[in-house]
Parts: C-alpha cells; structure tokens; sequence
C-alpha cells in the first residue's frame, strides 16, 4: 500500500497531510496562492516529497490516494468573478431568479439588499415549449427561439449557459434538445441543464443551483483540468479526487459536471475527520471548530453524525445541492481590526488572506488583523512561525496597531491586542451558539474540536463563553481537513421527484422508481472507479404533512422492497423527526411524499492512526523556555490583564500521559496551543491534547 494525501487549499495557508502504510502522520504547510491555487498546492507536495527524500515524480508514483479540498468554486461566487452566464427557460418566467423566494433574512429591514442576479436579466431568454405537471408535453419545443437566444449570446460574449425549463424534473426531453442546440451554435462553451443538476420540484431553488453550477463551472474546469493533468504528467498514476460539500469525494469529471458541489469542498472534510474522531474518542457530540486565515467555519457533530441540509445558501444565492450543515463567519487569523464611525472597536469580516496578509508577514499588509493582535501577545512565537521557516515581523505589527487601534482609543498596543482578541473570541463563541443553542442543543453537553493553525490560541476562551469544558486540539489539528479528505467516502447524492400520498401510496410504483434510481446511482458511483462490492446505498424521503410548505427528509431501509410494515415504520419515524425539530407533531395528519434520496457511497480505506500507551504523568522533558504571554483572569490582573512569564513546551516531546496546569503554551512547527488559567490538560493515546476546566 503506498502514500495517502490530503491537500486542503484555504484562503491563507494551503495544507498537507500525508499518511504511510503504518499510519504514521505528516503534516505541511505553504501560503496560498489565490491568483493560481495550484502553484500553492505544488509548493506543499514538493515540500513533502522532499521529506520522504523523494523527486517530485517519484513522490505521485508512490501515491494509493490523493484528493484535493478546493476553493476555485466559492471564491468564485463570493467574489463575482464567474462566466458571464446566460439562461434559457420557459417562456415567461425569466425573473424567477430576481423574485426568490421573497423570504428575508430580517423581517425589519425594510432596505435589505439581496445579491444582484448571477445572470442580467438581458441574457435571461425564454423560448416556447411546455412539459406539464405531470410530465407530458403540451406545447412543442420551439427551436428557433433557441437559435435565436443562442446568437444572442454569441453576440454578448457569454461563456456558460444554465437551461432550467418547467417541469423538466418530470420530462427532460426539450432541456436535452436545448443543450444539443447550445453545444452545435456555442462550441466550447459550458453548459448546465437542470434536469442532471438538480432534478426536483420547486422552480427558483433548481433555477438558481442550475445558474451558480453553470456560473461557477467554467472557473472550475480549467482549474481542475489543468491540475488534473499536470499531476497526471508528473507522476500520479491513481485517481485524482475533490471534495464535496456532502462530505464525500468524486473525481475531477464529476466535480467538473456538478460544479456547485464543491462549494463547501474544504470544510465538509473537515467536519468528515470530526465524526472519525467522534468513534474515534468515542465522544459522539461534538462542536468542530475549524479556524484558518480567513474563516471561522463550526458543525455540530450530535450522536456521531452532522446534519445535511438541501437549504443552503452561498453569499445570498440559494444552492439546493446536499451540503453539510456548517456555519461560516469572517473570523480568521487574517481578520481585519477596525474603528467605526461610533468609535466602537471591530474585527472582521475583512480578512488580508494571504496577499498581502496580516502586517507582520512583511508581504505588503498595513492593517491590524488577529494574528497581528496574537503575535503582540505572546501567543505566537516570533521565531517559531512555522517552524522558523517563516520570518514575522513584531515591530511592525506593534506600530500599526498602536497608529489603527490603540492611539485612537487611547490605550497602549498591548491593550489593543487584547481588546482584538477578545472580540474576535466573541465571534467566534456567538457563531458556536448558531450550531448549538439556536438550533435545541445544549453547548455544555459537547466537547469543542479545534482545528486550524491558530484556533487552539482561542479555544478555551470560546469554551468557557458557551459554557463547555472540554477542548479537543488533534493530533494534525493545523491540517484537520487535510487530515478529514483521507476519511472520506466516495459518495453521489441523486434525487428524484416522488410524489405520494400516505395513507395511499401506490407501492409497486415507489419501489419502481426506486430500484431505477438506484441503479442510476450505481452505474454512476461504478464511473468513479469503485468495485460494486464496496458500494452501499442508501434512501431517504423528502416527507411533510398533508399542507407543510417544507419537508423534513427521512432515511428509510435500504437493500430491501418496501412493504406495507416499512411504510408504518416511515411514518412513526417522520413523527418523530418532526417533533425533534419543531417541537410537536400530529400522528393524525395524512403525509406527503415529495422526493426520493439516494446515496451511493463507495467505502475507501480509513487512517488507522498509531496508538500509545504511556504515565509518565509530567512534562518537564518537554519545556522549551519561559517567555511573557499576556492573560486575564490571573492573579492580580483578573480584568485588565498583564504580560506572565509563562512556560513554553515542545508539543513532540509530550507523551500520553503528560498533564499540565495553565497558564502555557504548546508549540509544534504549525500548531499554537494556548492552556489559558482555570485549565488543564493531558496527552491521550492518540498524541491529541484534552483541555479540561479546572474550576
């Protein structure tokens, strides 16, 4: 068995996490590179192959898996920087996409601004043609109209094409005769149709997944294509695979054909390696927290799995496409520190990413950001900064912050820092208690995960906000979605519109549809390169009462035909889900069956990471130094805070079994884990360090 590798590319540093037959894990890290992400992913697996003494090529040949967590798509999207895009649809519904859903995010904002459409409205064509509601069709397609709609793109320069007609969940039939058309009058350019996007009821939401797939598509193609093929050139032999924002992987065709899928491709790994670690530790609720450069990203890990919604939203524009539930806030270690008009003190969500960085990178940064505020602290070690091979600057840092922050509120840098740090600390804890308290669960019943190069800095601080007194800082915390990609299953979502009654479904037609689902998803998952004996399938039901606007989707058995006592058993379980979620439920409400789920999963090898037994029971062996490190809460500085002398320990050199009392501070090259006073810690057998509150 040969090499196993992640790479995660963030806003900030793009990470590597490589894994032997044995198990043993490494971990890299090199800056990004936004203008070409590939360059920054390069930089890092020549780094790694340069460890395991190996050329650049011998380094691909040797690897069993590679896959890759990319954020080409939603850069895209958030920056609006996509194809210029252009719509066919049915004749008059072009402004579907304009009007929304006409929900607002606040209901007294009567001046809340929404995205502006990804596709003008100029370039929004209808053509004549119309499929019923129950599949047939009533009105031939007109095909000049879309002749017509493709010169006029021709004309506009467009570079994608979204096709989303009526009903073509149902029939697809004039959505396939419109791409035959696109592809003969638009050669090369990249075309999305809605029936293979997302083939299910509810116009807007496959509209606009069918527009930001067809938007985002082009950006992604010649990313992966490009980088597919570079690899494949210099060595890599085995299948090159992306992540999902389901939290799967699929290679780079799939990803390419379902673009909007990979929106969420960094962080769904991540929460993947928290429900590893969930059986792993056997702690089945969990609260990952994944800190990079420029985001905060936290999922709720309850009962050992994360919740999957089809509801998501990326920078205002709905995205119907199974993702995992993760809340997102402009809170990473490159996160600005600002003065508003009132003279309040801000952190983010700007962020400096990479380039030009935070001010102490030396890259160009002039203004204050968190890792700035952390470096002022103490927290980071000037000469340690990954690993010493990167150069930080202090002075400079110091005399911006004082010029931005601290001159104007009248305090000194250090002050300011702390005032950075604890905003930012706030955030953080308020975007925890979206995962959590607003969403019926109890944070002080989970164990906070952080990952991220610089979350475990703040993690006890967030802790002790939402009230849990346990943190969790992994073994490859800096690199955890890295480390996540190689937990990672082959796994394609398909859907299926289903419409039935219950009581009064018809059971021969539902298990008709879907054994025919099923064996599309098979064929599918069969192109991934998965042997049919590591496949398994499962099935959900998109379901509501009889009336209910939304639906709440349910798993039911798999591998079976559904009878009349499987049916009972679905419907006991809706009950169920629903009063989980909304607090009630009426058994004696007839149900509606909307949508039919199925899920190929193709297993791939899991980490067998290395365990230790040890009681050693002390960690001197492992203290580096003394150095001052600014804290609250201790001594004679409970609320303002001064600088300590506080011990520095070399986390390689900590054993299962260590503990130690805060205050301190772990060091290793990428990681900074910060034992703030009330806390404590020890090593487990897996080398992961286990904060606990002390008081």
């Amino acid at each position: 068995m040969g090499l196993r590798v992640g790479v995660d590319t963030g806003g900030t540093f793009t990470d590597c996490v490589v894994v032997d037959e044995n198990g043993g894990i490494y971990t890299f890290k090199e800056l990004s590179t936004p203008k070409d992400p590939s360059i920054g992913l390069y930089n890092v697996i020549r780094k790694a192959a340069s460890f395991f003494n190996k050329t650049l090529k011998e380094f691909l040949e040797s690897l069993e898996f590679f896959a890759h967590g990319t954020t080409v798509a939603t850069n895209t999207l958030l920056t609006g920087t996509g194809a210029v895009t252009g719509l066919i649809l049915t004749e008059g519904f072009r402004d579907t996409i304009e009007m929304r859903r006409a929900h607002k995010e606040n209901i007294w904002d009567l001046r809340l601004s929404v995205p502006p459409p990804l596709v003008p409205r100029y370039l929004r064509l209808g053509v004549e043609g119309r499929i019923d509601y129950k599949g047939a069709v009533l009105k031939d397609l007109s095909e000049e109209d879309v002749v017509r709609a493709c010169s006029l793109f021709k004309d506009e320069g467009v570079e994608a094409v979204a096709v989303c007609t009526l009903f073509s969940f149902l029939n697809d039939i004039h959505e396939k005769r419109i791409r035959e058309i696109a592809l003969k009058e638009l050669p090369g350019v990249f075309i999305s149709i809605s029936s293979e996007v997302l083939p299910q009821i509810r116009e807007y939401e496959r509209s606009s997944t069918t527009v930001v797939n067809a938007y985002v598509g082009p950006k992604l193609t010649v990313y992966l294509s490009n980088l597919e093929k570079k690899l494949r050139d210099d060595g890599l032999k085995h299948a090159f695979y992306v992540t999902a924002s389901n939290g799967g992987v699929m290679t780079a065709e799939t990803s390419i054909r379902h673009a909007s899928a990979t929106l969420l491709s960094g962080p769904a790994a991540g929460a993947v390696g928290a429900m590893y670690f969930a059986e792993l530790l056997n702690k089945k609720n969990l609260i990952l927290m994944d800190m990079g450069g420029t985001s905060f990203d936290v999922t709720l890990i309850n009962n050992g799995n994360v919740t999957l919604s089809t509801e998501g939203e990326i920078a205002g524009y709905r995205v119907a496409k199974p993702m995992i539930d993760i809340n997102t806030i402009g809170a990473g270690g490159g996160s600005v520190a600002w003065i508003d008009r009132g003279g309040m003190l801000k952190v983010g969500p700007v962020s400096a990413g990479s380039d030009p960085g935070p001010v102490c990178y030396d890259l160009g940064g002039s203004k204050p950001t968190v890792t700035d505020a952390n470096l002022l602290l103490g927290y980071l070690n000037k000469d340690f900064f990954l690993g010493g091979e990167m150069k930080v600057n202090a002075p400079a840092a110091e005399n911006v912050m004082h010029k931005e922050i601290a001159e104007p509120l009248g305090m000194t840098a250090a002050e300011a820092a702390s005032g950075v740090f604890k905003i930012i600390n706030q955030n953080k804890a308020d975007a925890v208690k979206v995962v959590s308290v607003q969403r019926g669960h109890d944070p002080r019943e989970y164990a906070l995960v952080s990952a991220g190069g610089a979350c475990s800095i703040h993690a006890c601080k967030i802790a002790e906000e939402v009230g849990s007194r346990m943190v969790i800082v992994p073994r490859a915390a800096s690199v955890f979605c890295a480390l996540g990609m190689l937990e990672s299953d082959i796994r394609l979502d398909s859907v299926k519109t289903f419409y039935a009654n219950i009581p009064g479904i018809d059971l021969d037609e539902f298990n008709r549809v879907i054994s025919a689902a099923e064996s599309k998803a098979l064929k599918e998952l069969i192109q991934e390169g998965v042997e049919e004996k590591k496949v398994t399938l499962l099935r959900y039901l998109d379901m509501r009462y009889a009336g209910q606007h939304h639906e709440v989707t349910v798993e039911i058995p798999n591998g079976c035909t559904i009878e009349k006592d499987h049916i009972e058993r679905i419907v006991d379980d809706f009950h169920a889900a629903h009063e989980k979620l909304y607090t009630y439920s009426t058994p004696e409400t007839p149900l509606e069956i909307m949508n039919l789920r199925v899920t190929a999963v193709g297993a791939v090898e899991k980490t067998a990471l290395k365990e230790s037994r040890g009681s050693r029971g002390n960690a001197e062996s492992a203290l580096k130094e003394y150095r001052d490190v600014f804290f609250t809460g201790y001594g004679d500085t409970v609320e303002t805070g001064d600088f300590i002398k506080t011990p520095v320990y070399d986390r390689n050199l900590l054993k299962p079994g260590d503990r130690l009392a805060g205050p301190a501070v772990i060091e290793e090259r990428i990681t900074t884990v910060i034992l703030h006073p009330g806390w404590e810690l020890g090593i487990d057998t897996f080398g992961n360090i286990i904060m606990e509150a002390s008081v």
